[in-house]
């Protein structure tokens, strides 16, 4: 759609790609599938995550027709490993079925070739057409929000998208919107492929005679090529006629004249494999994109194919392999597949914790890779060889009860039953069993059809989905074992109710019996109601009867004891008991200030505390007393799972200073809490001096005493521009246990300014501790006038100032005494001064 703007109908976007979001990349993320015993070892660029086809940008349209496509031959031939697209699973018509379930005879000499998958080519005349999309139905069904093609099967695929054309208009970039539905169809008998697009108007565009061109182009990989039969593009219009109406586009592609691509491994080179791109382009003015998409053809000869002999699928899809456990023709068959992929206490030989593979339910784990006889003719008889050791083991007179020797996976694959000749991957096994011969050879038939219905290649990679009806979907309840197998279930107790504490484990004695399997033993747990969000648990052990579990926070869990026997109703068999977890109360720890530490009360006095805490899931807060008068401070917490550490700070001031205890309290969000204390002194600094000047004459602070640490200094007699200065003397102390600091300062005698000022006796005191503040200072006589001890001024002659007994604070809030202040032309002189802070 067009943007809009204002109040019109369209508007202005800041520019995007050429193609909006809505349809992004066509091929899946790589997801690195694993490759489960190739055909053969693997080789530089084999496992290399191809890139991923989907919408290009280029500068005009002459660079994306030159571009070619984005997959290396390397690339391509691994797109099926990598992949994630699920199609439906090809359901095989029921004519075909039919043919499947009456196979052919064996040859007297080749009694080992009875479920021989590969003998059960189909000719060309007796494959029906594919299901198709049409533009219509692709519109309709493609899911919302979906931004990847879907894929009908091997043969058909479809895209509902958007096409975003930006362009600059004024100065300004515009987008408009077009609707892109795009079909494709393969086939199964000929060398061509057959794509379809229809372009519908969104929007109307801002500015309609913009031109813009739409053309599709078809290159293959490598020495690969294809032919246009009757090319539609490029076609310009402009937005305006691209808007009018819906265009709708077939291109036919033919690949009768291509050489095969090259070295494609894991492919044979007899196959004949070819890799191609076809691409939709759309190219304006200012920009131009491409959309690839990929596919392959192939000359098989044990494929179908008309004169030509080949035929082309979309390889970016995972091929999958139904078989109906509810047909009766195949039905023990079908349950050896089922039972092998979910009861390994059934599978001979025994499993040893390794995986059976090919199971479509457990995608994208290991796959199954087709073998072709063929090619590896001693791999593909010793799949049977030790596949039939199995089963003499199992029943040695099995050949004369009308039996056949069933293996799986099938031996006409790499992993068949003589895998660990071929390689060091202990992880896959077998399974090999006995079963009616009828069965066995209708299954077989049925794989080889579906092998040349789906075009499985030697080398192509697959899946097994085992169910319910022709499309094998899941049965629903539980399946039981092959008939006439008998079971007696497990008997489960999950053992009494039980109490324990968070984080620690707590004891469960559950009991499993059963008289005629190992089953298998799976514990769970299920919190129950007022349990915080984000409460685990875990078992010590979830497969033994007896085991413990701990749970990350507190309150009632439930858990669930299970056994399964694999041989379906009535197992599984489960019984439950209740966990109720406590609440356990962190533990804090008081980190700093030491204990006894000495704490200015005029800056802030930091608290840092550390906790734990079993309960993993709880969250935390913290408050911090500074044992004054003030409230509790909320400290900052940082946690992570189980610990964590809490910061605070408060300024004392001088109302707080004496002995004081810190308190810390750590409370989770459960109410449990745990509080550390220490015990600090807090005091403020002191300092004094006997005389300074500043101005026309400097005197520096003398003698000029600080405390802490407690210090004393005296001057006999100090003469100075300023004048005469006798008997100076300065004390400053702290105490560090009750916390007073006192300042004493005293001058005998002071003459100043040529004899102009006389002063005598002069003393201030300041003292600071838990009982308050008190400053104080006398003087005796100012030119033979009396003062005492309080606080005035005086003039001498009208050239000189004097201020006596003088509080004040200083520009940094420290409480100052002064006992003299002179203050004379430009001069100052102060004389027994004490100070606070």
């Amino acid at each position: 759609m067009a943007a809009a703007s204002g109040s019109t109908a369209h508007g202005i976007r800041r520019a995007t790609a050429l193609v909006c979001a809505a349809v992004v990349a066509l091929s899946t993320t790589a997801t690195g599938v694993a490759a489960a015993a190739g055909p053969e070892p693997e080789r530089d660029g084999s496992t290399g995550v191809a890139a991923q086809p989907g919408w290009r940008t280029f500068g005009t349209y002459e660079e994306a027709v030159d571009a070619g496509p984005s997959r290396t031959l390397e690339e391509a031939a691994s797109v099926q490993r990598n992949s994630t697209n699920v199609a439906e699973p090809t359901a095989l018509p029921s004519e075909l079925l039919d043919t499947a379930v009456q196979p052919h005879a064996a040859a007297d000499d080749e009694q080992w070739w009875w479920d021989d998958e590969d003998s059960y080519d189909i000719a060309p005349g007796e494959i029906p057409a594919p299901g198709e999309y049409t533009l219509d139905s692709c519109a309709r069904d493609f899911p919302e929000g979906r931004t990847t093609p879907q894929y009908m099967n091997r043969y058909a695929m479809c895209l509902d998208g958007i096409i975003g054309y930006t362009h600059d208009f004024g100065g300004i970039e515009v987008e408009t919107d077009f609707k892109l539905t795009l079909i494709g169809w393969g086939s199964r008998d000929g060398l061509r492929m057959r794509f379809q697009y229809r372009i519908a108007p969104d929007d109307l565009p801002i500015d309609p005679t913009a031109p813009m061109t739409i053309d599709m182009v078809c290159e293959g990989m490598g020495r690969a090529s294809c032919h246009d039969t009757g090319a539609k593009g490029p076609v310009t219009k402009t937005l305006g006629q691209w808007a009018s109406s819906e265009w709708v586009f077939t291109e036919d592609y033919s690949m009768e004249d291509s050489l095969p691509s090259g070295s494609a491994w894991p492919f044979h080179e007899d196959d004949l494999v070819s890799f191609l791109s076809t691409r939709l382009i759309a190219a304006g003015p200012d920009m131009t994109s491409d959309l690839e998409l990929t596919y392959r053809c192939d000359s098989a000869s044990y494929l179908p194919g008309d004169e030509y002999s080949g035929g082309c699928i979309f390889d970016d899809v995972h091929p999958v392999h139904l078989v109906d456990m509810t047909d009766g023709r195949f039905t023990q068959e079908a349950f050896h597949i089922f039972e092998a992929f979910t009861k390994p206490h059934l599978i001979k030989p025994d499993p040893a914790g390794r995986v059976i593979p090919g199971n479509s339910a457990s995608m994208p784990g290991d796959n199954l890779t087709r073998m072709r006889p063929e090619y590896q003719p001693e791999r593909y008889r010793k799949n049977h060889d030790v596949a039939v050791a199995t089963c003499l083991q199992t029943d040695a007179d099995y050949a004369s009860k009308r039996m056949d020797c069933d293996e799986y996976p099938y031996r006409s694959t790499f992993q068949g039953a003589a895998l660990s000749q071929y390689t060091d991957d202990d992880r896959l096994t077998y399974s090999a069993r006995p079963l009616d011969s009828g069965h066995n050879r209708s299954a077989g038939a049925l794989l080889g059809i579906w092998y040349s219905f789906d075009r499985i290649l030697h080398g192509d990679r697959f899946w097994v989905q085992v169910g319910c009806g022709p499309r094998a979907l899941p049965c629903g309840g539980n399946i039981p074992d092959m008939p006439g197998s008998g079971n007696t279930p497990p008997t489960v107790d999950a053992g009494p109710d039980v109490t324990g504490a968070e984080g620690s484990p707590v004891a469960l004695t559950g009991t499993v019996t059963d008289p005629d399997d190992v089953p298998t033993i799976a514990w769970s747990v299920q919190p129950g109601p007022g349990v915080d969000p984000g409460a685990t648990c875990t078992f010590a052990d979830t497969a033994a009867p007896s085991t413990t579990i701990t749970c990350t926070d507190d309150g009632p869990f439930t858990v669930t004891l299970t056994a399964d026997d694999g041989h379906g109703e009535p197992s599984p068999v489960s019984d439950s008991a209740t966990v109720t977890v406590t609440n356990v109360a962190p533990t804090a720890q008081l980190t700093a200030p030491a204990s006894g530490e000495m704490i200015n009360a005029r800056k802030p006095a930091p608290v840092s505390v550390t906790f734990t805490d079993p309960g993993i899931n709880d969250t935390h807060t913290c408050q911090v007393d500074y044992g004054d008068d003030d409230e509790p401070v909320e400290g900052a917490v940082t946690q992570q799972a189980g610990s964590g550490t809490c910061t605070a700070e408060h300024v004392y001031g001088f109302d707080g200073l004496g002995p004081r205890t810190i308190t810390a309290t750590i409370t989770d969000d459960d109410d449990g809490a745990d509080s550390k204390s220490v015990d600090v002194v807090v005091y403020v600094p002191g300092a004094g001096f006997a005389i300074e000047a500043t101005g026309l004459l400097e005197v520096g602070r003398t003698p000029d005493v600080r405390c802490p640490p407690d210090d004393s200094q005296s001057t006999a007699t100090l003469n100075t521009l300023v004048g005469r200065v006798g008997a100076l003397n300065v004390s400053c102390t702290v105490s560090t246990t009750t916390g007073r600091t006192e300042v004493e300062t005293s001058v005998a005698d002071v003459t100043l300014l040529n004899g102009l000022v006389r002063i005598t006796d002069i003393e201030s005191t300041c003292t600071a501790d838990a009982e308050g503040i008190e400053r104080s200072s006398l003087v005796g006589r100012i030119n033979g006038i009396p003062i005492g001890a309080g606080s005035g001024s005086l003039s001498v002659l009208g050239l000189a100032e004097v201020a006596y007994n003088e509080s004040t604070t200083d520009a940094e809030g420290r409480l100052v005494q002064n006992a003299i202040r002179v203050r004379a032309a430009g001069q100052e002189v102060v004389v027994g001064s004490c100070r606070l802070g």
